[in-house]
């Protein structure tokens, strides 16, 4: 028991420093009309940040846990697919609480949009938001969003060889011996 107890812990932790490691740093924050932060909540909606922020949170989680249960299962054989399915459910609604509570990301983010916009500018982009072309650009975001982590993946799959074998060759120029593992 205790040893699961532990596998448990573990995978939490890693999970909440993943999770901490791709959260930027909080900006700081000055004060902003309360009528400007009322209309850039009200584009976030329109934009729906939320629905992007849960697929880009989804698919990280997919990416994650089978490198985690690869891991806890040569140590572990205890962590099953119903642990990863509760860890998944359970961070992925705590995420969903957190995006628009006290503190969560909506309020994280409404002071990018007050230092890059300004509230005539906040109020073009939801009247754009509200026309036909603009429903359309904030129902496809979500979609496109995750089409373009597939993309970004597979062309970091492409990147990745052509990355090593040019730090390797500049590696090389300034004098470092560089050992290759020999081919399988």
């Amino acid at each position: 028991m205790k040893k699961n107890r532990a596998a448990f812990r573990a995978i939490c932790c890693t999970v909440l420093l993943l999770l901490l490691a791709a959260a930027p740093a909080r900006a700081e924050v000055k004060p902003i009309d309360p009528s400007k932060i009322q209309d850039i909540k009200k584009l976030l909606e329109l934009i729906r940040l939320e629905e992007v922020v849960m697929l880009a949170a989804e698919n990280t989680l997919e990416r994650f846990f089978p490198i985690l249960k690869k891991a806890t299962d040569q140590n572990n054989q205890a962590v099953s697919e119903t642990v990863f399915a509760i860890l998944k459910g359970s961070t992925l609604s705590l995420v969903k609480r957190q995006v628009s509570a006290e503190g969560g990301l909506m309020d994280r983010v409404v002071p990018l949009y007050d230092k890059h916009y300004t509230q005539d500018e906040i109020r073009k982009l939801i009247q754009f938001h509200e026309t036909p072309l603009g429903k359309k650009v904030s129902a496809l975001r979500p979609q496109i969003a995750k089409e373009a982590m597939v993309v970004a993946e597979e062309w970091i799959n492409f990147l990745e060889p052509l990355l090593v074998q040019a730090l390797a060759k500049r590696l090389e120029q300034e004098g470092y011996v560089i050992v290759q593992k020999p081919s399988k």
